[in-house]
């Protein structure tokens, strides 16, 4: 008999397993789902959880789910931008967000009660299940976990398993008789720099399966639940997840099926499984309402009505003057900053509502702000200093305009030697910090801003660093081309320990003339100058290497030559290398529950703002 082939038995028989399952006399099932992102969703789901409770009433079984909470994923409120934690001081551990409504249309005798917790892994439901199911007792539990223990580095597969393990165990401690229906953990779209994801996820899945025979008693009977063969997810595409692994309304049904197989199968509960329907309506997303854009301390603000079911919104902004193209961006709350804006600059935006990848609503129309930002400037005379596994760092404070409600000053840093990194903040209300727990041998970028009663001031990019290492050795092997009359192409050796690179230059037919290091720095051992007036030919170079404020002296001056005739194409530096070469997101899945002290999450941040690498 195949997996989906079910054995029809009478009405009375569904009955007596359904008591034997319950063992009471009242004849009511207790079902608690226990779950992460994907059992709980936001706002405007109908969740699976909602499609198993029809599938329980259409087969006429008498349930109550039970957990301690009811709701979904609320939105974030509409709220100015707030400094960051300060380094090293762990946010407070907030309460799950559970007061998020579901789709209009969801019944209202719909039993909303449930264990499932954004971000959560197994790890941390082991230690919770015992007073959960103390205050909430169940006869039957639906177990889907194990996604975030492997995806946001909890643990390995093994470590996963035994997670799982643990919780079975804590939860026999309340109730000897209970009863588990255990997911295996789905596959997602894949993700750039994070390979091992489906490998461990596949590991995981074959431990599952040979271990819970072993786990199951004739008094506490756990059965598997075949979620990732019947939820349409790989890591080639994910046609049902709205963000390559969260379930759209599809796969909402597609998960309750895998639960309802199991159900019917394995302990006869229920005569068939749920049927996935044909056509499943669209999500509601209207236009934003009420659009607004104006100008404000942080520079240009933008706000409008929440749309119900909306995870987030896409922005689309452009400077007026600027890049003729509008720049996408999104937000998870209806309102939307301008980030370090300058005076005079004029914001035109518009915005739509989101539900994932795919799922948009329209556009709202254009409408423009003069922005007169009120920030305050960057610290001056920044001095970095590599240590074994971070940094120091120390600063004037910034004087002028607005410098009399400053807050706190915010590290920005961003290891570059690792794909798919995002930029790290760490707050500090002296003028110097320490940031620690780096990677050695990695290089980081760096710069830094200042937080006042306004918001985030325009950041100063400074000398990065290379945790770990000292004085970098003296560049070598200076060449130069000239590409025509008044460009040049110039490459050297790398320079062990070197965090990045100066320029210096002079032109050799002034006598007055010295070597000045030229304003903008380079990571690469290659670079283009151009407009070189009167000549090529003038100008003589030299490179030093930094790592922080340790830097060598300069290597070997060249005087760049003139062009050769006929030199055929010219040479140029090759482009940066890609933030994500393999494609994908470096997030995803959920965040887990630990604390954080990131303030920024901004990938393309040096490209955007035109910051000199």
């Amino acid at each position: 008999m195949s997996r989906n082939s079910i054995k029809t038995e009478p009405d009375s028989n569904v009955a007596d397993r359904v008591q034997g399952l319950v063992g009471r006399d009242e004849g009511t099932l207790r079902v608690m789902i226990v779950g992460d992102s994907m059992t709980q969703g936001k706002e405007g789901d109908y969740t699976w959880r909602y499609r198993i409770w029809e599938w329980f009433r259409a087969q006429d079984i008498a349930v109550t789910f039970v957990g301690p909470y009811t709701g979904t994923v609320q939105p974030d409120p509409a709220e100015p931008p707030t400094p960051p934690p300060l380094y090293g001081e762990e946010t407070a551990s907030d309460q799950p967000k559970t007061s998020g409504g579901y789709a209009a249309d969801v019944a209202a005798d719909f039993d909303r009660h449930h264990f499932a917790v954004w971000g959560r892994a197994a790890a941390v439901d082991k230690g919770l299940i015992r007073d959960v199911l103390g205050a909430n007792p169940a006869d039957l539990m639906l177990l889907m976990l194990g996604f975030n223990d492997m995806g946001w580095f909890y643990s390995d597969a093994p470590g996963t398993l035994d997670s799982i393990q643990t919780l079975i165990s804590n939860a026999r401690t309340v109730n000897p008789n209970l009863k588990f229906a255990v997911a295996n953990v789905p596959q997602r779209s894949f993700i750039g720099g994070r390979e091992d994801l489906p490998i461990s996820t596949n590991i995981y899945n074959a431990l599952l399966r040979d271990a819970i025979p072993e786990w199951s008693t004739t008094d506490s009977p756990i059965h598997l639940v075949e979620l990732q063969e019947n939820y349409e997810c790989e890591p080639s595409a994910c046609p049902v997840g709205y963000d390559g692994l969260h379930p759209d309304a599809a796969g909402e049904y597609q998960i309750a099926r895998a639960f309802s197989l199991t159900l019917v199968n394995d302990f006869k509960i229920g005569s068939s499984p749920l049927s996935v329907p044909d056509s499943i309506p669209a999500r509601p997303l209207p236009v934003p309402s009420n659009f607004q854009v104006f100008s404000s301390a942080t520079g240009v603000t933008a706000t409008w009505d929440s749309v119900y079911g909306a995870y987030s919104y896409d922005v689309s902004s452009r400077i007026q003057g600027g890049i003729t193209d509008f720049s996408a961006g999104s937000v998870s709350a209806a309102r939307w900053d301008s980030t370090w804006p300058e005076d005079g600059w004029v914001y035109e935006v518009k915005v739509r509502a989101s539900a994932g990848d795919n799922i948009k609503g329209d556009w709202t129309s254009v409408l423009s702000a003069t922005a007169h930002p009120q920030t305050a400037a960057a610290p001056r005379n920044v001095v970095v200093k590599p240590t074994s596994s971070g940094f120091d760092i120390s600063w004037d404070p910034p004087t002028g305009a607005y410098t009399d409600s400053i807050i706190e000053y915010n590290v920005l840093y961003w290891d570059k030697s690792e794909d798919c990194s995002y930029i790290t903040g760490g707050a500090f209300t002296g003028t110097s910090g320490h940031i620690d727990n780096l990677t050695p041998g990695h290089y980081y970028f760096l710069a830094i801003e200042t937080w006042n009663a306004a918001g985030e001031g325009f950041p100063e990019v400074v000398t990065g660093v290379v945790p770990g290492a000292g004085t970098p050795s003296t560049p070598t092997d200076l060449t130069i081309v000239a590409n025509d009359p008044t460009t040049i192409h110039m490459t050297w050796s790398k320079s062990a320990d070197a965090a990045g690179y100066r320029l210096w230059s002079r032109n050799v037919n002034d006598p007055g003339s010295v070597l000045t290091a030229q304003n903008a720095t380079v990571e690469t051992t290659c670079s283009d100058q151009y407009f070189l007036f009167p000549g090529t030919w003038n100008y003589e170079w030299c490179v030093s290497a930094f790592n922080g404020d340790l830097e060598s002296p300069t290597g070997t001056c060249v005087v760049a030559p003139s062009p050769t005739a006929g030199g055929g194409a010219g040479q140029y530096c090759p482009s940066p290398p890609a933030w994500c070469p393999n494609g994908g997101s470096a997030g995803g899945g959920g965040s887990g529950t630990g604390s954080s002290t990131t303030s920024s999450s901004r990938p393309d941040v040096a490209s955007r703002h035109k910051w000199s690498l």
